[in-house]
């Protein structure tokens, strides 16, 4: 139960910011989505604690598809910068993700993000091996993140405060499960 403690004690340090809480949660989630590696539901619940699970929502959405925005350009530009881009472009992967239609490119990064188990780092770092544009990839991760956000908002909250919401946490787990079982099960019926 450590991590409830860490999840109290940065809702704690947001809110002893005022009103600069929320521009402080918004660049700490940008630093986590750039690091990449971070799991960003801790701060998700702190939100959620400090602003309410509306106001939270839309700090972490607002951080999340900011820190989605700021990673993407920067691991493209440094893959562009780099020369890494051309040299990776030869992956079979990308390739075919980059004749798809930017529909396709759109709803691929839109169903990936829906799922709050895989890295946003991920993500982004694979948007930007891709051809996908700027504009496709900031809104399919928009719509993508919603979902994400609104269950990881909620988990991150009821975890802290288990005894009153109990329902409601087994009620997010299990759909998030749930999701997660079916991009399991579709990503095993293509690979068979």
């Amino acid at each position: 139960m450590d991590w409830i403690t860490n999840v109290e004690g940065l809702a704690e340090w947001i809110r002893s910011w005022g009103i600069l809480g929320v521009i402080g949660s918004i660049v700490l989630n940008i630093a986590i989505s750039v690091a990449g590696v971070l799991p960003s539901i801790f701060l998700s619940g702190a939100n959620a604690i400090v602003y309410g699970l509306v106001g939270g929502f839309f700090v972490s959405l607002t951080g999340e598809v900011l820190g989605a925005t700021v990673a993407f350009l920067v691991y493209r530009y440094g893959l562009q910068k780099s020369k890494g881009l051309q040299k990776l472009e030869k992956f079979s992967w990308i390739h075919k993700i980059n004749e798809s239609s930017r529909i396709r490119k759109g709803l691929a990064i839109a169903l990936l993000r829906m799922n709050p188990l895989i890295p946003s780092g991920v993500i982004n770092l694979g948007a930007a091996l891709t051809s996908i544009s700027f504009a496709d990839f900031l809104l399919a991760t928009l719509v993508g993140k919603i979902p994400s956000m609104v269950f990881e908002t909620f988990v991150g909250h009821d975890l802290v405060y288990l005894s009153e919401n109990k329902s409601r946490l087994i009620i997010s787990l299990l759909a998030g499960s749930l999701v997660f079982l079916l991009f399991w099960k579709r990503e095993k019926s293509r690979s068979s």
